[in-house]
């Protein structure tokens, strides 16, 4: 009877750990796709500025040469593009900090000689503000 018991259990425990890694995995995949990028910048574009910043494409670069977490770039008046270092944004947290950093540059592109002036500084000091 107590072999049952602990078999039972050891069976629980193994299936919740599986269970566990293969939600993991999902996650981190759809993560990684670029699909996500995009709905991070529209989603922050939505939420924080009222649809009011030009269109945007959000890509995986590779940057660690650069040593930069990201990277904005005006393709025209009104279409950027922004480039997001895998290997630098790591976690879910990384992510938004930098997709929120890169917004910030669309929104005070030009405002101000330092790209990271007063304007962005404002700009993300207005996010983090507004974060539960």
């Amino acid at each position: 009877m107590r072999l049952r018991i602990h078999l039972a259990i050891a069976a629980l425990a193994l299936v919740t750990i599986v269970w566990g890694i293969r939600f993991s995995v999902a996650a981190q995949e759809r993560r990684r796709a670029p699909e996500f990028l995009q709905y991070k910048y529209q989603q922050l574009n939505r939420t924080f500025f009222a649809n009011s910043l030009p269109t945007a494409t959000v890509e995986w670069a590779e940057l660690s040469d650069a040593d930069n977490n990201g990277q904005t770039i005006r393709k025209n008046a009104q279409s950027f593009v922004v480039l997001v270092d895998r290997s630098s944004n790591p976690r879910a947290e990384d992510l938004q900090n930098t997709i929120e950093h890169q917004t910030c540059h669309i929104a005070t592109w030009a405002q101000d000689e330092d790209p990271h002036g007063l304007s962005f500084q404002d700009c993300m000091a207005a996010i983090k503000a507004d974060e539960p």
